[in-house]
């Protein structure tokens, strides 16, 4: 798996446990609409790290609880 998708899987999931909508994710992150949905279908070739930042913050969460899911186990990413 690659980066970008573990990515937004990690977004989707956040989002269905916090109960959060992509709509609020827009407004908390001030990320347009065609941004998030770039996200979701992967369509990006890299995330910029201020999306991650955004989003992390979005989500009241560091950079390291963000990252520290199984998605994002070295190993198992695509370079």
């Amino acid at each position: 798996m690659n980066l970008n998708k573990a990515f937004a899987l990690r977004v989707s999931k956040l989002l269905m446990e916090k109960k959060m909508t992509k709509y609020r994710l827009e407004k908390e992150t001030g990320l347009s609409h065609s941004a998030l949905r770039y996200i979701f279908n992967e369509v990006n070739s890299d995330i910029r790290f201020s999306t991650i930042v955004k989003v992390c913050n979005a989500f009241d969460m560091s950079l390291s609880e963000f990252f520290d899911d199984n998605l994002f186990v070295l190993n198992d990413l695509e370079a």
